[in-house]
């Protein structure tokens, strides 16, 4: 599958979970905006990127920017809080959607342990998925 189709359907998928948990969601016209969806919660209206999780050694990974072509090169650009509120995530593996505001994040990708780690691997900071359900945040 495509990329881009691969990102019509998690948003799809996105819109939906968003739905069933009572939010109002609304799609921007056309595709200049850097959010792929806008989320009122009560009133509070979150500018949310769309992301597809793949599955790497028990996580959930997926990238904070978006790649594009200029000048014939590919330019990676990461998003910033005056762009974008938090990042909605679908993980077809654990088929569950997370919900990651960007102040918890960093730059280049980020990702949700789902199974305990290996003995030896680092613990420096561990983002489990369970934290980020997003169910939990508006069911």
């Amino acid at each position: 599958m495509n990329p881009s189709r691969r990102g019509d359907e998690t948003e799809a998928i996105l819109l939906a979970r968003l739905l069933e948990c009572g939010c109002s969601v609304a799609v921007p016209f056309g595709d200049s905006d850097r959010y792929d969806l806008l989320v009122d919660d009560d009133g509070y209206l979150f500018r949310v990127q769309c992301k597809t999780g793949s599955w790497v050694n028990g996580t959930v990974r997926f990238k904070l920017y978006s790649p594009t072509v200029t000048d014939g090169e590919r330019v990676d650009t990461g998003y910033t809080a005056a762009e974008v509120d938090a990042y909605a995530v679908y993980s077809p593996e654990t088929e569950a959607a997370y919900w990651v505001p960007i102040s918890e994040t960093g730059t280049g990708e980020m990702r949700l342990r789902v199974e305990k780690p290996e003995p030896k691997a680092p613990r420096s900071r561990l983002n489990w998925a369970s934290e980020y359900l997003l169910v939990e945040r508006f069911g």
